[in-house]
């Protein structure tokens, strides 16, 4: 399934819940970017652990922010409060287009391949399930 397929499905749904218009085109995919078909299948499963656990962030992200918004409606305050959100993340890896466990690495310009990383997690902490 990989990145492109999650895009297509989350466009898809957004719009079919009117976010976006009917109208609306889903842009091309950056050159620059990695398809998932080039991703080697060895590299596949550690690819999607990262995506799986980005999507926990997510969730507990939109679980805060919804507290948020029941307290407004519980104070009675929703209709005279204007909400402006702006969810300005990097996105599944500020570190890189192939992810890292560790983000000091990148910051210490320190390289590592993600077959050094697949690596690290399972000699040293356990393998994918222990990701996230």
């Amino acid at each position: 399934a990989g990145w492109e397929a999650l895009r297509n499905a989350t466009f898809e749904r957004q719009q079919a819940i009117g976010w976006i218009p009917e109208t609306a085109r889903l842009t091309a995919i950056d050159p620059t970017m990695t398809k998932w078909q080039d991703i080697p299948e060895r590299q596949r499963a550690f690819q999607t652990r990262l995506m799986e656990v980005y999507a926990g962030f997510l969730e507990h992200t939109d679980t805060q922010h919804g507290k948020i918004l029941d307290e407004l409606d519980r104070q009675g305050l929703t209709n005279n409060t204007l909400i402006i959100y702006v969810f300005a993340d990097n996105g599944a890896s500020a570190e890189g287009l192939q992810g890292t466990l560790a983000e000091l690495l990148n910051q210490n310009g320190l390289p590592s391949t993600v077959d050094q990383q697949i690596e690290v997690l399972e000699k040293d902490f356990g393998g994918l399930s222990a990701l996230g």
